[in-house]
């Protein structure tokens, strides 16, 4: 068990549908063998995020190092881990936030190259220890692209936290709670009162077994967000890792956004 182990790892979940015209184009273009990790590590490369050309020398501004990813691309309409991605974080860019949400839309243009997809939830392990001391400013602005995600209605959701004893989170979820309300500017509504039906937005065994070893859950949120999208359940995230970040943990932890109960999900 490593507290200060870069490895952050985000897994997509839902129901995936290939293009109908994929296998003909990948086989035109001699592309049948391309993957989940080969996709992500071109994506990454475009967006200057990461980099695998050894001969060129490091990569000025790179927010991680690929490790592995994976896909299920299975078409039943189950819910499945559609995609994931293990990077690690780079430990000297100071001041930058947890790559969250590239690491996301990473995930997400690997999906929408191959065909569209049904978000349903997702999971992140997440380096706490890496995360920026000061991320309100960038919190408030989210917070108002959040607001005018999509049409809604609201979207009714779970987030669960967990993580080792070492994190010092057990009996902190009250603290959990005020502070992502303060850390999502009104955007997020939590309902303390509602009982919490059991999701089917997460498949059931989610990548990272060896990161997580030794969590346990320390919380578990019934809440709804403005709409329900990636873009969305990017942003409860990272409010909700800013707030377990702010009640003193700089460790890893696990963190879950998923729909509550059998909602139909969002195409995107």
């Amino acid at each position: 068990m490593d507290l200060h182990d870069p490895t952050l790892i985000m897994g997509l979940h839902g129901v995936f549908h290939r293009h109908p015209w994929i296998d003909r184009v990948l086989a035109e273009n001699d592309l049948e063998d391309e993957d989940a990790f080969s996709l992500a590590v071109a994506r990454a490369e475009a967006y200057g995020w990461s980099s695998t050309h050894l001969g060129r020398g490091p990569l000025n501004g790179c927010r991680w190092g690929h490790n592995d990813a994976g896909e299920d691309w299975t078409e039943d309409n189950r819910v499945r881990q559609l995609a994931w991605l293990q990077v690690a974080v780079e430990e000297q860019l100071h001041g930058q936030r947890l790559p969250l949400l590239p690491v996301a839309t990473v995930l997400s243009d690997v999906l929408h190259h191959r065909g569209t997809y049904t978000l349903t939830g997702l999971h992140t392990v997440a380096p706490l220890q890496l995360s920026a001391d000061d991320s309100l400013a960038y919190l408030s602005q989210a917070a108002d692209w959040v607001a005018a995600a999509g049409p809604g209605p609201a979207a009714d959701c779970i987030i669960t936290i967990a993580a080792r004893e070492s994190a010092g989170l057990l009996n902190r979820a009250q603290d959990v709670n005020v502070l992502i309300l303060e850390r999502s500017y009104g955007r997020l509504t939590i309902h303390p009162g509602r009982t919490a039906v059991p999701t089917s937005g997460l498949a059931s065994s989610l990548v990272g077994e060896v990161q997580t070893e030794g969590m346990h859950n320390t919380a578990l949120i019934h809440c709804s967000l403005p709409d329900w999208s990636l873009d969305t359940a990017i942003w409860a995230a990272e409010v909700t890792a800013a707030a377990v970040r702010d009640t003193g943990a700089r460790e890893p932890v696990l963190l879950t956004i998923s729909q509550n109960g059998d909602g139909p999900g969002q195409d995107v």
